[in-house]
């Protein structure tokens, strides 16, 4: 078949209408997806921020006693929890969670995100009492402790509160008893966990309570 001028300019027209409406339709149910896939998010307390948050650089020590800075973030999809090892609700329950989980991932070890407990207990936390704690759970866990500046920061940048409040009453029976009820304290804090992205940035939040199987479902949504 021989094409005129007139014919080929309108079969280009043509082709090039079609590829500008399969694009569409390609973008459209692309777009369409990612909304199910947020509000499928929302649905288990996860959100996605629509652009990740720079964190502050910090110096803290990790649970063998090793310096742990922002950029150490860098490489790995993280989950960041705040507790304590003190912590007699929240933290262990939580702790229970990831521990599914991340045993529960089928991926290598290499691939699997990093799970951090990040104490908000300087005080009686450090790196030898962490690393007990984390070894009850899974021996990859990683624990932050250090200085109380370098938490409260992190803790800022991440939307953590925290605050000490009193287990017990204080004794006035005997003036020596204030030292012996000095660590008589419970902390609250924040039950989300924190998704800090491989760029190092605080990418997503996942609030209370948690399941493991939510866990999955949010990280391999989040991942991918």
């Amino acid at each position: 078949m021989l094409f005129t001028a007139k014919r080929k300019t309108a079969l280009i027209a043509f082709l090039a209408f079609d590829a500008l409406v399969f694009v569409a339709l390609v973008m459209m149910f692309q777009l369409r997806g990612d909304r199910q896939g947020e509000l499928d998010l929302r649905d288990i307390g996860v959100t996605v921020y629509p652009e990740a948050r720079t964190l502050s650089d910090f110096r803290l020590l990790d649970q063998t006693g090793e310096l742990f800075t922002q950029a150490d973030f860098e490489g790995h999809w993280n989950l960041v929890f705040f507790g304590f090892t003190h912590c007699p609700d929240i933290c262990p329950l939580t702790m229970a969670e990831l521990k599914q989980f991340y045993e529960g991932l089928d991926f290598s070890a290499a691939q699997k995100p990093r799970i951090f407990l990040v104490t908000v207990d300087p005080r009686r936390d450090n790196p030898e009492s962490m690393a007990a704690y984390l070894s009850s759970y899974n021996e990859d866990f990683i624990g932050l402790s250090g200085d109380p500046d370098a938490i409260a920061q992190l803790a800022e940048d991440l939307y953590v509160g925290y605050a000490e409040v009193s287990d017990a009453p204080p004794s006035h029976d005997h003036a020596g008893d204030e030292g012996a009820t000095q660590d008589n304290y419970l902390i609250e804090h924040s039950g989300h966990i924190a998704v800090i992205d491989p760029q190092g940035d605080y990418y997503a939040v996942m609030r209370a309570p948690h399941r493991d199987r939510d866990l999955t479902t949010a990280y391999l949504e989040i991942s991918n």
